[in-house]
């Protein structure tokens, strides 16, 4: 089911819906992101920590951090409100709100949803979902981080995403995931030789293909769970020539088949 409301380059917001419990492995967002759940609830495992997310609560999801979910239907469906946020966005509050309050502590990723939470979050959604000017979306976006924060609440979203090599790979796969990419295609990008390309991916224990793969699954598991596009057109979508062999790599990548997250 497709329900993005309005983008830009500092807010994007979706609705993801799913009819079936499903557990998906080594979900990553490469954006810092805030997940509201409407109906259902949502198990998170970290490392050695396991929450369990409802409606009750705000997730706070950190970019490039590898979660295990799994999505719990109540009466046949889950549903939950999704919001993606730029860098540049948690930069500028940064700048402007985090020298006036005590340093956010890096606490759990579900956050009690208080009365002003619960305002503030329908205040940003209302703005992104009405298309208001962006000025108007990033100040309640401003609102909400900051009351996350005074309740020292905000740590996860605050952690400083660092732009190594495999970051800078992975934004220019994530413009075209469909495209074949070939490491002299992207070390060209970077204005790299292919070689140092792969030499210094390696240093960070990474491979492009490695990250090519990460992206088009990303993109993906996006496509499933906010759209209803036949999974034959979404593995076209993420350069995916065979049907089946997209949904071998899904399956190897999350733990389950794309028919699955739906």
């Amino acid at each position: 089911m497709q329900d993005v409301h309005f983008q830009h380059k500092n807010l994007t917001t979706a609705e993801v819906y799913s009819s079936q419990l499903h557990r998906l492995h080594r979900v990553k967002l490469f954006s810092p992101a805030i997940c509201h759940i409407t109906q259902g609830s949502k198990v998170i495992i970290q490392d050695e920590n396991r929450l369990l997310a409802t409606p009750d609560v705000l997730i706070i999801i950190p970019a490039n951090t590898e979660l295990e979910i799994i999505n719990q239907p109540a009466q046949g469906t889950f549903r939950s409100e999704l919001l993606l946020l730029s860098p540049e966005l948690l930069a500028a509050f940064k700048t402007h709100y985090i020298q006036d309050y005590p340093p956010a502590r890096h606490v759990s990723l579900c956050a009690p949803m208080s009365q002003g939470l619960k305002f503030m979050w329908g205040n940003l959604l209302h703005a992104v979902r009405d298309d208001l000017p962006a000025k108007l979306q990033e100040h309640q976006a401003m609102g909400l981080l900051l009351a996350l924060h005074q309740d020292g609440l905000a740590g996860p979203l605050l952690i400083e995403r660092r732009y190594n090599l495999t970051e800078q790979v992975r934004q220019i796969i994530m413009m075209s995931p469909a495209k074949l990419w070939t490491a002299q295609e992207i070390a060209q990008h970077l204005s790299l030789g292919a070689s140092t390309l792969r030499r210094r991916l390696q240093q960070e224990s990474r491979s492009y293909r490695q990250i090519v793969e990460e992206v088009r699954m990303s993109f993906a598991l996006a496509q499933l769970q906010t759209t209803t596009l036949p999974i034959g057109e979404i593995a076209s979508r993420c350069g995916y020539l065979s049907s089946s062999r997209f949904t071998a790599r899904f399956r190897q990548h999350y733990g389950c088949l794309p028919k699955n997250v739906r």
